[in-house]
C-alpha cells in the first residue's frame, strides 16, 4: 500500500510539473480548436475572454496576504473547475466563467509552482522528481481519443480536468514540506490598492479585450480611431509599469526586454514566418524559439568555458548579432537571426529567475509574480506596437487588418517588411542595446528601498 501511494504522488508530482509548464498554453490551444471546429461567436467571445484574463492575472494576483502554495492549490482548482465547464456546457455565461478561470489558472500556475521549488531547492533538501514522458503520453491519448470519436473536444477537457484533480495531492504536498519556510519568513503587509490604478488597470484591458477582437474578425471601424485606441493602451501600459516601477530591486528593464523578445519571436514572427518561409512558416518559427529556450544556456556556458559574464558577454553579442541578421529577411539569414535572439532568451532565464528570487529579501513569495508581471509589460508593449504598425500599413496601403493574420499571399512581403518588420525589429534592438547597456545606472537610479 506504502508503494502504491508513492507511486501516486510521483505520477501527481508528475502532473503538476507537466501542468506548470505546459498550462499556460494548453487551454488556449483548446479552446482556439473549438473555435476553429465551430465558427461559434460564442467561442470567439470565449478566447477573448481567456487571453484577456491570462495576461491581467498576472498583474491582479498576489493582491490578498496569502501563501504562494495557497495561490497554487487555488490555481489547480480553478483549472479544474474551468475544465468542467468547457466539457459539459456551451452556455456563453458559464463558459466566459470557464475562460476567466483557465485564465488566471494559465497566467499563474507556472510562477507559483516555481516559487515553490526556488523556496524548497534553496533552503531544504527536498527535490522533485521527473516523470515527463508518462504525461505527455496522457496528452498524446487526449488528442487521438477526441480526433478517433469525434468528441468535439469534449473528452480533451475532462482529461484536462482530471490532470489537474491528479496533481491536488502534490499541491498539499508543496503546501505542507513549504511550512517551515514560511514560518522564517516575516509577514509583509500587502500595500493598499489605489483606487486609480483599478480604474487603469480595468481600461487598459477593456481596450486589449478590443484589440484582440480586432484581431480575430473585421469590424467596419475607422483605422485612424484603431490607432488611437493602441496609442491610448500603450499610455496606460507604461503608467501602469512606472507604479510598479518600485516594486523589484533590479533586473527591471531585462524582464520588460525579455517579454518583448518573446513576444517578437512568438507572436510577430509566427504569422510573419508565412512571408519568408512559406505556410509552414509558423512551424519553423515554434521550433527555433523551443531550440533557443532550451539550448541557450548550456551553449553560452560552453562556449564562455562556464564563466557566467564571459558567456553573458557571448549571449548578448549574439543577440545584437541576431537582429542586424533578421534585418535581411533572407530565410538562410533570417532563421538563424531568430535562433540567436531565442538563445539569448534561453540563456537570460534561468539566470533571471535567481537573481529577482534572491534580490527581493523583503518578500521572496513574491519575486518571481513580479518577474512575469515586467515580462509581461514587454510582451504587452510589443503586442502594442506591432498592432500599432499594422493599422498604420494597413490605413496607408488600403489593406484589410486580417491580411497578415490570415496571409492569402506572399506578394505582401515588402509591405509589411518596411512597414511593420523593421520598425519591431529596430525598436528591439535598441530596447536590447538600451537594457545591455543602461540596465545598471537604472537600477542605480532607480532602487526599490
Amino acid at each position: 500500500m506504502s508503494k502504491l501511494r508513492n507511486s501516486w504522488l510521483d505520477f501527481s508530482i508528475a502532473t503538476l510539473n507537466f501542468l506548470a509548464n505546459i498550462g499556460i498554453v494548453l487551454p488556449y490551444v483548446l479552446i482556439l480548436f473549438k473555435y476553429q471546429q465551430t465558427h461559434s461567436t460564442t467561442y470567439l467571445i470565449a478566447i477573448i475572454v481567456f487571453y484577456v484574463a491570462r495576461a491581467a492575472s498576472i498583474f491582479s494576483t498576489k493582491r490578498l496576504n496569502l501563501k504562494a502554495s495557497t495561490y497554487l492549490l487555488l490555481c489547480l482548482w480553478l483549472g479544474v473547475i474551468g475544465s468542467a465547464i468547457y466539457s459539459v456546457t456551451t452556455s456563453l455565461p458559464w463558459l466566459i466563467f470557464g475562460a476567466l478561470c483557465l485564465g488566471y489558472t494559465s497566467a499563474t500556475i507556472w510562477p507559483y509552482y516555481l516559487t515553490l521549488k526556488l523556496h524548497l531547492t534553496t533552503n531544504t533538501d527536498f527535490k522533485l522528481k521527473r516523470l515527463y514522458w508518462l504525461i505527455f503520453a496522457v496528452l498524446g491519448l487526449l488528442f487521438v481519443a477526441d480526433f478517433s470519436f469525434d468528441l468535439h473536444y469534449r473528452l480533451a477537457f475532462v482529461i484536462l480536468g482530471g490532470l489537474f484533480l491528479a496533481a491536488l495531492p502534490a499541491g498539499h504536498l508543496l503546501n505542507s514540506f513549504s511550512l517551515a519556510f514560511y514560518d522564517s519568513q516575516n509577514t509583509v503587509a500587502r500595500q493598499p490598492i489605489k483606487p486609480w490604478r483599478v480604474l487603469v488597470f480595468v481600461a487598459f484591458f477593456a481596450l486589449m479585450g478590443l484589440l484582440t477582437l480586432l484581431r480575430k474578425i473585421n469590424l467596419a471601424i475607422a483605422l485612424p480611431y484603431v490607432l488611437g485606441l493602441v496609442l491610448i493602451a500603450i499610455i496606460l501600459l507604461n503608467l501602469e509599469l512606472a507604479a510598479d516601477w518600485q516594486a523589484m530591486p533590479a533586473n527591471k528593464l531585462r524582464l520588460v526586454n525579455r517579454g518583448f523578445l518573446v513576444s517578437f519571436v512568438l507572436l510577430f514572427n509566427s504569422f510573419f514566418g508565412y512571408f519568408i518561409l512559406g505556410k509552414n512558416g509558423m512551424y519553423f518559427i515554434f521550433a527555433i524559439y523551443l531550440i533557443g529556450f532550451e539550448g541557450g544556456r548550456p551553449l553560452y556556458l560552453a562556449l564562455g568555458h562556464q564563466l557566467e559574464a564571459r558567456s553573458k558577454q557571448f549571449a548578448q553579442w549574439g543577440l545584437i548579432l541576431g537582429h542586424l541578421l533578421a534585418l535581411t529577411t533572407s530565410p538562410v539569414l533570417y532563421l538563424p537571426g531568430l535562433l540567436l535572439i531565442a538563445l539569448y532568451v534561453g540563456f537570460e532565464n534561468p539566470a533571471l529567475n535567481m537573481s529577482v528570487y534572491h534580490a527581493d529579501k523583503a518578500d521572496p513569495d513574491l519575486a518571481i509574480i513580479n518577474k512575469y508581471r515586467f515580462s509581461t509589460y514587454g510582451g504587452l508593449l510589443c503586442q502594442l506596437c506591432l498592432f500599432g504598425a499594422l493599422v498604420t500599413v494597413s490605413a496607408g496601403q488600403h489593406l484589410r487588418l486580417m491580411a497578415f493574420f490570415n496571409p492569402s499571399s506572399a506578394s505582401l512581403k515588402l509591405t509589411y517588411l518596411h512597414g511593420v518588420a523593421w520598425p519591431l525589429l529596430l525598436i528591439s534592438l535598441l530596447l536590447s542595446l538600451v537594457t545591455i547597456y543602461g540596465q545598471p545606472y537604472f537600477d542605480r537610479l532607480h532602487p526599490s528601498h
